[in-house]
């Protein structure tokens, strides 16, 4: 058997109401539907105060995801009063309800939720809640009095004015309440004797009947007379002499207070005389007539003022006697504000002595009372006064919105926390309870909550809300924020609400230019070039007519150190008058924010009407540091060439690359980001390090392996960079460019350990070892390419490939490189043919073999018959190993070979074997009887020599037979730089001057010839200077038989190069004699240095003329330029005679000063040219540049915006009518009574039109009007 499902299940939590709701469950009289025994029982309340709009809110439940629905239902039980769906994920929900649409009474209420994906429901549990929106009294019908004209009392048995004392109430004393309008159960009624308050709680069967409500007035005793200690006793607290005045107030169940302005029923008037030991009572003036009331809304600073009587004495006494009045001000719930002192006077001995009251002191009272009484004192003792008792009428509640920063406006920023400061309020309540509360959302919609609760503490109180709280209402439009007050004394009026104010979080929308702060230089505000440490903010905008207000930030750390304020535009301040008006800012801005940052921006609001919206104009936002002016160094490679910093070799950074990081007044909070960038896409990283402002300079590490992925057989460019950020503001450095060199000194490969150029084939055994030692930056994963070439006795090729991209083992990297072949690979090699053996690696770890590095390459020449005969001698040096200077054999030299046995019939073939395994080419000799033959050697072989070792023998052929002679081992070292000539640049000498106003074009460089020079030679000249990228003048120039005789000549020197240099240069130049492509080969020449100035400069940084511009206007043009349509920017430097060009002037034309304005949107390059014909350039960027288009016919909007459509039309806005305004002759003129659609700002189905007094305002959309629009122009 089964069982229907639950169609629902339980919410975890109930809903609750999001404003404070009135507990019902601890009311004297439970509030039912109905008088029944069952009937449903309400447990809270909404009154007047609380109804708009209600919040309900709704905690986050389970399995929550986006799109959830989530509902309210209130008495109608089927359908909701309001709904909405999950748009985000939040820890609970809200819904609001129009209170309007709430029902009057007693009614039930739940919320459910169905869950999008599963359409599971919840539901909470059913509450019963009582709206009650009718006040105890009604309304009072004759507001001009002042009092509620609907509430009536009597004292039983005494007519108005009456006396009292002892014997008037030994029965006791009633006050008669005449029935009210609305009466109902838990009314409370206040009855104020003379100051002195008590309740009464009305009961059901009072409620229900008509009768008047008769109320004892507390005695301390008991009904039947006996005395009661525990009951008040109002009639000895309340007045003891003197006249005074009884009256009541009503408050419901739920809060709602009788009346409007006046709460109190008309006081009944009666005197006391219950002490006649007293003094008479002072009497309270207003404007010198006698009051129980002062009326602060009806009284403009009227004159209060106190008077007393003392007593007359015979005979006036001396001293004088002192008379001393006081006020003790109580708030509308009868707690003591405060008791103030008026003073101590003389007594003239006239009777009456008067003492002026501070308006201040009355105003304390607003909605409340004060009582005043006098001391008379003499030697004999003190006499005191009856009490006065004075109510204070006016606004009970003085509770303005609260203060916003940062705000401007309505608009609040994304990136920053908000201070919400509480401003002076009054009821106030010190250990009350304030909370802040931001809300957004429509009735009968879901909604926006966020709120501050917290004890009151003194008055002023600030509440820090962190943006990520208020996220939340990030580009959800306008919302309200405003405080709540609670006293704790669970009273119908415990709870107060402040004034709104209206707030935006989203994102600004820039139509004018930044404010311009004095002192800002490069982005950042240096405190000791501020005077008096006040700074002066103005407004660079001219659209600003009479009736807008401006209003400003300047938004620092926290509260107290930002300021704000605004401006009401007039005929002093309207249009280009604006520009000129400086604001001082308070010293905190700029004393308080050090370190820091500020964000300095500006509004304009439109004035707004009926029929006109109220629009914002929104500036861009400057932001500046503030603290000493940062000045950046180029970052410095430790290891890099120490004077140039314009290349670092591997073999100085195998622990890795230090980067110094030098910049002034640097905090320990920078976060310093420092990148080393590749080409080709890899060897990149980052490096954080934080600052250390006792060195101002930091020292970064870049990993080796970093460094070693960049490696390539041409070198590798390096760029590196560090930035910090401070605020909104990052500062980067100039870029350091370095050239990361190739890897020198790369081991090359051995067989068996042989590193001479022979190897033997009758010393392999049955394997081969291949070795490759420990390279500089070795790491793991790099790629190992190893082969083996060849040639066998049969004339077949040998290729063995050994290593093709194999990973480099961590074995290999702490190792070096080792490889087992079987002998026989090599055993059937051919007598006296090369044998290659080839290594290489990618250090950048890729598969690619052109990646790789070639390492040296080891060359043998295969030795199969063992030599026999004794080793030649270089220049007749006999030895096994010689070692020479290259300089002692400029002209050549000879190879002496002698031995036993010489015949003229033996041909004896010299054999020079380079590192390379080539042969240099030495013709054969015939033998000598002698027995010494001395073969040549030419000059151009020595230069193929320097700074190599080679391999020496000789093979003696008789007849067919053929003998080898044991090998000499050559060593030539190197020529020393000195020894070659410089190149020069323009013929001028070392250290010279290269001055680039004397001449055009590029410069020229000469190198005379050197020694060993020789045609096939290669030849690198590089030129470098600190901080620039190296400039290659030539590389691998090959040397031809003209070059042989004259030198190098006529070599251009990149002209744009020498202009962007800032320091110094030098001219490198590398050859080498050998012919070698491999620049590792090159021998140095002597550095020349030289010094440059006459470079044509001018400003690189990209122009942007984006300021609103009409181009093409029916009305003739006045001399006035577009505000941000037009720069000047001017060369300097150079040859001067200085002429400026566009390359498209359609967009952006310049004239001969240099000023560039915008005629098109686009881009443009303006190109400065000298006298000598050098040039340099920059980039413009145009926007906002429009056409007015218009048509004379009559449309109604919907035609109208049709027709804008048809052409391409947009909107037209404030800037640009404030651009024709400026610039053309009458211009706006043209414009009135047009359709002016700016996209919003009206209300529903109207419009904004263009009226020349009123600007642009609304009209109703079905009205028919000529219309104009906007045309960007390309």
């Amino acid at each position: 058997m089964s069982t229907m499902p639950v169609p629902y299940d339980d919410l975890p939590t109930d809903p609750y109401s999001a404003y404070p709701p009135v507990d019902l469950t601890k009311v004297k009289y439970p509030e039912t539907l109905d008088n029944s025994p069952n009937s449903p029982r309400a447990t809270w309340g909404l009154g007047i105060e609380r109804l708009f709009p209600v919040g309900i809110a709704i905690e986050a439940w389970n399995d929550l995801n986006i799109g959830d629905y989530y509902g309210c239902r209130w008495r109608d039980l089927n359908n909701p009063i309001a709904s909405d769906f999950v748009k985000e994920l939040l820890p609970r929900y809200h819904l609001f309800i129009d209170g309007k649409k709430l029902p009057e009474g007693i009614s039930p209420m739940f919320c459910r939720v169905v869950r999008a994906g599963s359409r599971n429901e919840s539901r909470s549990a059913t509450q019963w809640v009582l709206i009650k929106t009718t006040r105890p009294g009604g309304e009072d019908r004759k507001e001009w009095e002042p009092w509620h004209s609907e509430l009536r009392l009597s004292v039983e048995g005494l007519e108005p004015g009456s006396i009292i004392d002892a014997d008037t109430f030994s029965g006791g004393i009633y006050c008669l309440i005449e029935n009210y309008e609305n009466r109902s159960r838990n009314d409370v009624i206040t009855i104020d004797w003379g100051g002195i308050t008590f309740e009464y709680t009305v009961s059901p069967l009072e409620a229900s009947g008509t009768k008047a409500l008769r109320i004892r007035v507390p005695d301390g005793k008991n009904e039947d007379g006996t005395a009661n200690p525990a009951l008040k006793n109002v009639l000895n607290e309340g007045p003891q002499r003197g006249p005074f005045e009884v009256r009541f107030k009503v408050v419901d169940v739920v809060g709602n207070t009788s009346g409007g302005k006046y709460h109190f029923s008309k006081g009944f008037p009666l005197l006391s005389n219950l002490d006649p030991k007293l003094l008479p009572a002072p009497s309270f003036k207003v404007n010198g007539l006698d009051e129980f009331e002062a009326d602060l809304d009806q009284q403009e600073r009227p004159l209060f003022q106190l008077t007393t009587f003392p007593p007359r004495a015979a005979k006036k006494p001396v001293p004088l006697n002192k008379v001393k009045a006081s006020l003790r001000i109580f708030s509308e719930d009868n707690v003591l504000i405060e008791s103030v002192d008026l003073g101590e006077i003389p007594d003239t001995n006239g009777g009456v002595e008067t003492f002026n009251v501070a308006y201040e002191h009355v105003a304390k009272a607003a909605g409340g009372r004060f009582t005043a009484f006098y001391t008379v004192s003499n030697a004999a003792g003190t006499k005191t006064s009856g009490s006065t008792f004075v109510r204070v009428l006016g606004t009970a509640t003085h509770m303005p919105a609260p203060d916003i920063s940062p705000i401007e406006g309505t608009l609040m920023p994304l990136d920053k926390d908000a201070i919400v400061k509480i401003p002076e309020y009054f009821p106030f309540y010190k250990t009350g309870r304030e909370m802040v509360v931001f809300a957004q959302g429509e009735p009968g919609e879901g909604g926006l909550l966020y709120t501050d609760t917290r004890l009151a503490g003194e008055q002023g109180g600030v509440r820090d809300v962190l943006k990520e709280n208020l996220k939340i209402f990030q580009d959800k439009g306008l919302f309200q924020v405003h405080y709540i007050v609670n006293n704790g004394m669970n009273l119908r009026s415990s709870i107060r609400h402040s004034e709104k104010r209206s707030a935006e979080l989203g994102v600004r929308a820039v139509e004018i230019p930044a404010p311009v702060v004095t002192y800002a230089e490069d982005g950042n505000i240096d405190p000791k070039n501020v005077k008096r440490s006040i700074l002066l903010m103005s407004f660079p905008y001219i659209g600003a007519t009479p009736g807008c207000t401006l209003v400003w930030n300047a938004i620092g750390a926290d509260y107290d150190r930002s300021d704000s304020g605004s401006i009401l535009i007039d005929s002093s301040t309207e249009g280009h008058l604006l520009p000129e008006l400086l604001v001082e800012l308070k010293k905190e801005v700029v004393l308080g924010n050090v370190d820091g940052e500020v964000s300095f921006s500006y509004s304009v609001q439109r004035a707004g009407a009926a029929n006109k919206p109220k629009v914002y104009t929104r500036s861009e936002v400057l932001n500046l540091t503030v603290g000493p002016k940062v000045v950046m160094d180029t970052p410095i490679v430790v290891e890099a060439d120490k004077l140039l910093q314009d290349e670092v070799h591997p073999k100085d950074v195998l622990n890795g690359a230090t980067v110094r990081v030098n910049y002034s007044s640097m905090r320990k909070t920078d976060d310093i980001i420092v990148s080393w960038a590749g080409e080709f896409g890899i060897s990149i990283i980052e490096v954080h390090a934080k600052g250390n402002p006792l060195t101002n300079s930091v020292d970064v590490r870049i990993p080796p392996h970093i460094i070693a992925l960049g490696i390539r057989e041409g070198g590798n460019n390096i760029t590196v960079q560090y930035r910090f950020s401070r605020g909104n503001r990052t500062y980067t450095s100039k870029p350091l460019a370095i050239r990361l060199k190739l890897v020198t000194a790369l081991p090359a490969p051995t067989i068996n350990g042989i590193k001479d150029a022979l190897f033997p084939l009758l010393a392999l055994g049955n394997e081969v070892k291949i070795e490759v030692d420990r390279w500089i930056l070795i790491q793991r994963n790099q790629r190992k390419f190893l082969t083996i070439e060849g040639t066998n006795a049969d004339g077949t090729a040998l290729r063995e490939t050994v290593y093709l991209a194999d990973n480099v083992t961590d074995d290999e990297v702490a190792n070096g490189v080792a490889f087992t072949l079987a002998g026989d690979t090599l055993r059937a090699l051919k007598e006296d043919s090369v044998l290659r053996v080839m290594f290489g690696v990618s250090y950048a770890q890729r598969d690619e073999p052109e990646t790789a590095v070639p390492f040296g390459k080891r060359e043998y020449r295969v030795l199969a018959v063992p030599a026999s005969l004794p080793a030649p001698a270089f220049d007749n040096k006999p030895g096994a190993t010689l070692s020479v200077s290259p300089l002692n054999y400029l002209q050549g030299s000879f190879i002496s070979v002698k031995y036993s046995g010489m015949t003229t019939a033996q041909t004896i073939t010299c054999e020079l074997l380079y590192p390379d395994g080539t042969v240099a080419d030495i013709a054969p000799q015939k033998g000598v009887a002698a027995g010494r033959v001395d073969v040549t050697i030419s000059a151009q072989v020595i230069a193929m020599l320097v700074n190599k070792t080679a391999t020496l023998r000789y093979k003696v052929t008789t007849g067919t037979k053929e003998v080898w002679s044991e090998p000499q081992i050559l060593t030539v070292g190197t020529i020393p730089a000195e020894n070659f000539p410089m190149a020069l640049i323009n013929v001028a000498p070392d250290k010279g001057e290269q001055n680039l106003a004397t001449f055009a074009g590029n410069a020229t460089l000469t190198l005379a010839k050197w020694l060993l020079i020789f045609a096939g030679q290669k030849v690198w000249i590089t030129c470098r200077s600190v901080g620039t990228a190296q400039l290659a003048v030539l590389t691998a120039y090959e040397v031809t038989s003209a070059d042989v005789t004259k030198g190098l000549v006529n070599i251009p020197v990149s002209r744009p190069w020498l202009e962007g240099l800032t320091n110094n240069f030098k001219v490198e130049v590398l050859v080498t004699l050998d012919k070698s492509t491999n620049i590792e080969n090159a021998v140095a020449f002597r550095l020349t240095d030289y010094t440059v100035k006459g470079q044509l400069r001018i400003a690189q940084q990209a122009m942007y003329l984006n300021g609103v511009s009409i181009k093409e206007f029916p009305a003739a043009r006045t001399t006035a330029e577009s505000f941000g349509n037009v720069q000047y920017r001017v060369a300097s430097g150079g040859a001067g005679g200085y002429a400026y060009s566009s390359n498209n002037p359609r967009v952006a034309s310049v004239d001969a000063s240099g000023k560039v304005t915008g005629n098109a949107n686009g881009s443009a390059t303006i190109t400065a040219l000298d006298r000598n014909g050098t040039k340099t350039s920059y980039a413009v960027y145009v926007s906002n540049v429009y056409r007015l288009l218009y048509t004379n016919t009559p449309l109604n909007f919907g035609q109208a915006w049709a027709w804008a459509a048809s052409v391409g039309g947009a909107y037209m806005f404030d800037a640009a009518i404030y651009d024709i305004a400026r610039n053309y002759i009458n211009g706006t003129n043209f414009l009135v009574g047009r359709w002016a659609y700016s996209g919003g700002g009206c209300p529903a189905y109207w419009v904004t039109y263009y009226d020349n007094a009123n600007g642009i305002y609304c009209r109703y959309l079905t009205e028919t009007h000529p219309v104009m629009c906007l045309q960007p122009v390309y």
